[in-house]
């Protein structure tokens, strides 16, 4: 059975879903944010699209159907807005846009939201869930999360499945977020600059340089916009850990779902 994407269905598609009892709604989240010299800047879109994806396929081998919602392609990423080409919303534009969407996905009946977002930021995960709240406090019946895979590197639970010797310090655009690419888009990575670019262990200081108010990566030691290892990058080390995240956030379905 293929998977249900609400931007690629007819309305009585949408309506059958409706019929079949189909509750469940993903969103993907990612800025349109500079990753390296080495990224394309739409790496968290495509990296939330996939997990989506995956988790999804996982929920509907156990029976569950689930619908993906249009991917939102901006939100709030100004720690990259020192580096040419990022885009950055408003966090109270994010809270807004985020309480619209839930509103409207309910509307349909999509009342359990999953946002999985391919950017750890926490000040756009915070307004995210503003967003969220807004939301519930118009109609009781929504149950939105913002996924916690993101968790899975900081806490080092995928240390294992990566190459380099502090994956949990692996933030943006190191040996994780280009193994993604790597899996599903390798031409559209600059392989000379990957292969080139000496690993960053400023990820270890990355949280405490923001809550001492440093607002840019250049500030919390990425000039060149990446922390980790992107050298070491390979698709399966990208099958591997989209793998992993993904039964994570099926089992934050899951238990949304009280299941």
């Amino acid at each position: 059975m293929s998977l249900n994407y609400l931007y690629k269905m007819h309305r009585t598609q949408i309506e059958e879903l409706q019929k079949r009892g189909c509750n469940v709604a993903f969103i993907p989240l990612g800025p349109t944010e500079v990753h390296g010299p080495h990224l394309p800047l739409w790496c968290d879109i495509v990296s939330g699209l996939d997990l989506a994806e995956r988790a999804a396929k996982k929920l509907q081998e156990q029976g569950i159907e689930s619908i993906i919602a249009t991917p939102v392609t901006y939100c709030e990423a100004d720690v990259t807005n020192v580096f040419a080409g990022n885009t950055s919303l408003r966090p109270e534009t994010v809270a807004m846009m985020f309480e619209d969407i839930c509103m409207s996905l309910a509307r349909a009946g999509f009342v359990n939201i999953i946002v999985v977002s391919g950017h750890a930021d926490p000040l756009n995960e915070e307004y995210v869930v503003k967003g969220f709240e807004a939301a519930k406090a118009k109609n009781p019946a929504i149950n939105a999360i913002y996924s916690g895979w993101f968790s899975m590197i900081t806490s080092g639970a995928v240390n294992h499945l990566c190459k380099g010797e502090h994956p949990e310090w692996d933030l943006h655009a190191g040996e994780i977020e280009t193994s993604f690419i790597m899996n599903r888009y390798p031409e559209l990575i600059d392989e000379a600059q990957v292969r080139a670019l000496p690993v960053n262990h400023a990820g270890e200081f990355l949280f405490a340089k923001v809550a001492e108010g440093a607002d840019n990566f250049i500030d919390c030691g990425a000039p060149d916009c990446y922390f980790g290892s992107p050298s070491l990058a390979c698709a399966e080390t990208g099958e591997k850990t989209y793998d992993a995240f993904s039964d994570f956030i099926v089992k934050e379905t899951m238990d949304i779902l009280g299941k």
